[in-house]
C-alpha cells in the first residue's frame, strides 16, 4: 500500500474517531442525574408540554387532568432531586436520568418497566407557586358578579374587590369531584371554589370534597352556582 494511501486512511479513521468521542462527550453531557451538579441550573417547575396543550385546549384543570396521564404531568428539580408530580397526591424519591434538547427535557427511560417521558418546558422557578403558575394559564383579568364584587386574576392570584382571596388551585384532585376548575379556599364553610366558564361569564360553585358524605352534590350544567363573573 502507498503511503499517501495509508496517511489518507489514517487521517479518516482519525477524523471518524474524532467525532465519535465529540458525539459521545455531547451525549454525556446532555444527561444529568439524580445528584449531578448540572441539575442546579435546571431547578424550577417543569411541565409536559402535551399536558399544557390540553390545558389551553380545554381552559379547565379538571378536563386537562382526566385527559391524561396525571402521574406524568410534571416534575420538580431541587436540591439534587428530580421528582415527578405523580398527580400532586404522593411523593416521589426515585432516582432519574433526564436528558436536555434545547431548552426542554425528556426524563429517561429505565430500560425496564418505564419508557422515556417527554418533552417537559419550563413553568416557573421554585420562587413561585407551581399552582399559582397554572391558574394563571386558566384564567387572566378582572371579573364582575352580581353582587357587584371585583374578581381579579392575575399571575394565578384572587383578589376580590382589592383584597388577596386565601384561594389557590387545587392540584391534586384525589378526592374532589370532577369538575371545572377547583381553588382550595381557606376560612369559608366548604372548602372549595368551583370555577366553571359558560360563554364569557365564569360561574363559581362552593363545593365540598366528595368523600364528605353530607355534601350536597353539583352539577355544573344545571345547578344554581354561587357566583356568576360577567368580564369587566
Amino acid at each position: 500500500m502507498k503511503k499517501s494511501n495509508m496517511a489518507s486512511i489514517i487521517k479518516k479513521v482519525s477524523i471518524a474517531l474524532m467525532l465519535f468521542c465529540a458525539s459521545t462527550a455531547m451525549a454525556a453531557s446532555d444527561k444529568l442525574c439524580t445528584g449531578d451538579a448540572g441539575l442546579k441550573k435546571l431547578e424550577g417547575y417543569w411541565s409536559s408540554s402535551p399536558f399544557l396543550d390540553l390545558l389551553k385546549k380545554h381552559g379547565n384543570w379538571t378536563a386537562a387532568m382526566t385527559a391524561t396521564d396525571s402521574q406524568k404531568n410534571a416534575l420538580t428539580i431541587s436540591d439534587g432531586r428530580i421528582r415527578q408530580n405523580l398527580a400532586w397526591h404522593e411523593g416521589d424519591e426515585t432516582e432519574y436520568c433526564l436528558r436536555l434538547q434545547g431548552d426542554k427535557i425528556w426524563l429517561l427511560g429505565d430500560g425496564k418497566h418505564r419508557a422515556e417521558q417527554g418533552p417537559y418546558q419550563r413553568l416557573g422557578s421554585l420562587a413561585q407557586k407551581e399552582a399559582d403558575l397554572y391558574l394563571a394559564r386558566i384564567i387572566q383579568g378582572c371579573f364582575v358578579s352580581e353582587e357587584k364584587e371585583q374578581w381579579c386574576f392575575q399571575d394565578g392570584k384572587l383578589s376580590i374587590n382589592g383584597k388577596p382571596a386565601r384561594a389557590s388551585l387545587s392540584l391534586d384532585l384525589s378526592e374532589l369531584d370532577l369538575y371545572g376548575t377547583p381553588l382550595r379556599v381557606e376560612g369559608r364553610k366548604l372548602p372549595f371554589w368551583y370555577l366553571v366558564q359558560r360563554g364569557n361569564a365564569w360561574v363559581v360553585f362552593e363545593d365540598d370534597y366528595a368523600s364528605n358524605e353530607k355534601r350536597l352534590p353539583v352539577d355544573p350544567k344545571t345547578s344554581k352556582p354561587w357566583r356568576v363573573l360577567s368580564k369587566q
